[in-house]
């Protein structure tokens, strides 16, 4: 099984920037994300030397691109910026499809290393290699960062409650925050769409998650389940379409977005800033660039 290093970004809902040419925040965003650069190094290579211990080869991922000018400005909360997105894209969900092959929705397409050893194994020694690849992975993450974990996706899974939680408890109780929230939610009901929390971190979700939702609703209609591993957990399913049928539904999502982002303006440039230095703050706990 093949896997483009471009999931973790949309797993981690993150990616940081390098380059030339970057601003003042561009440059502190650097700075901030460089322990969780070099953590993540570590753990690559305690995971490529376990690996050769056990008889495979493993070669070490480096830290996925860091974001470019466009999206830094987006996740401090720079109002042009996040209208320029939502005008093409809406809040990221049915534009994916529409826009399969862009990078702003879908991720940086970078290819794990790893994917040509894996598939010139047998067939029969891939499971082998998984189950060595995810012991190793484990005992990186044990030895550089601390953290006790089943498996990649029980890290991912700890990550994001780990950034819930934090969110939950920096920016939920935060009285400006709560405030301009308040005032956000009143104007998105003056407009006749649902509120059901009035919190800070599930205001800034809202819209996203709504289309999220309805393109897994989308998906049930056309025969897609949730696979059984899913069994007790949300899962959001994404319906095989061509551009051209998703279009109708980014139509859709991209009004939606722009008023949310009409009554959100002084919310967003308040909490998304704090939002995504959180974000950086997690990613060093765990390694994660």
């Amino acid at each position: 099984m093949t896997v483009s290093r471009g999931v973790t970004a949309i797993l981690l809902a993150t990616a940081f920037a390098a380059g030339t040419g970057l601003t003042a925040a561009a440059s502190a965003t650097a700075t901030a994300a460089a322990p969780a650069r070099a953590a993540q190094e570590r753990l690559e290579a305690a995971r490529a030397e376990c690996m050769k211990q056990a008889g495979y080869k493993y070669i070490p991922e480096s830290p996925l691109p860091r974001p470019d000018e466009a999206r830094l400005k987006r996740l401090n909360g720079d109002h042009a910026a996040l209208q320029a997105y939502r005008a093409k894209y809406g809040f990221g969900v049915w534009a994916t499809q529409v826009y399969p092959k862009d990078p702003a929705v879908n991720g940086p397409d970078v290819e794990s290393p790893n994917n040509a050893i894996v598939l010139a194994l047998p067939e029969k020694e891939h499971k082998a290699y998984k189950a060595a690849n995810d012991k190793c992975f484990s005992q990186a993450v044990k030895s550089v960062v601390g953290k006790r974990v089943a498996s990649q996706e029980d890290y991912y899974r700890q990550f994001n409650a780990a950034l819930k939680r934090l969110t939950a408890r920096e920016l939920d109780s935060d009285r400006n925050l709560v405030k301009l929230a308040a005032d956000f939610g009143t104007c998105l009901k003056g407009r006749d769409y649902e509120v059901a929390s009035a919190k800070p971190g599930a205001l800034a979700e809202r819209g996203r998650e709504a289309f999220m939702q309805d393109r897994t609703d989308v998906a049930k209609e056309r025969g897609l389940k949730p696979p059984a591993r899913a069994k007790g957990r949300k899962v959001h399913l994404v319906p095989a379409m061509k551009p051209e049928e998703a279009k109708p539904y980014l139509d859709k999502e991209i009004a939606a977005a722009l008023d949310d982002l009409t009554c959100g303006k002084d919310f967003y440039a308040a909490y998304s800033p704090r939002a995504f230095q959180l974000h950086q703050q997690v990613a060093a706990d765990f390694g994660r660039a």
